[in-house]
């Protein structure tokens, strides 16, 4: 991905969340923006915390591919409500707000990462000519 080192996706992401390969792919989804997508698969994890990402403007999404029942999750050291993640939900991780999870269970997920446009900081709205270019 162009600009600053992201530490949220590919090999790094990987890192942090406790597997030795990660698989990414990258591309440039609009002339502003990047995309990569990485599949991290774990089936015999240690019980311990992922590992902190930096933080940046960005977004994660992460789709479940495997149920991770009991899915507990912190964003800025608070704890969220314990849910159940099954196969085909999704979930959105703002990066600012330094997510973390306890990967007790084996999972298997695409984490897919797009940086925050430059659009998204003004007050206006894209048009649909920005998405097309």
């Amino acid at each position: 991905m162009d600009g600053a080192m992201t530490e949220a996706y590919g090999q790094r992401l990987g890192e942090r969340l406790r597997v030795e390969n990660a698989h990414a792919i990258v591309t440039r989804a609009l002339r502003t923006a990047d995309m990569a997508v990485t599949e991290v698969r774990c089936d015999n994890p240690l019980p311990e915390m992922s590992g902190s990402i930096q933080q940046e403007d960005a977004f994660l999404v992460a789709l479940q591919l495997r149920d991770f029942p009991t899915h507990k999750y912190w964003e800025d050291g608070r704890q969220a409500p314990v849910c159940d993640l099954r196969a085909g939900e999704s979930c959105l991780y703002d990066l600012k707000r330094d997510p973390a999870a306890f990967l007790d269970k084996p999972y298997h997920t695409l984490f897919f990462i797009c940086r925050v446009w430059r659009w998204t900081r003004s007050l206006t709205r894209p048009t649909c000519r920005e998405f097309a270019s």
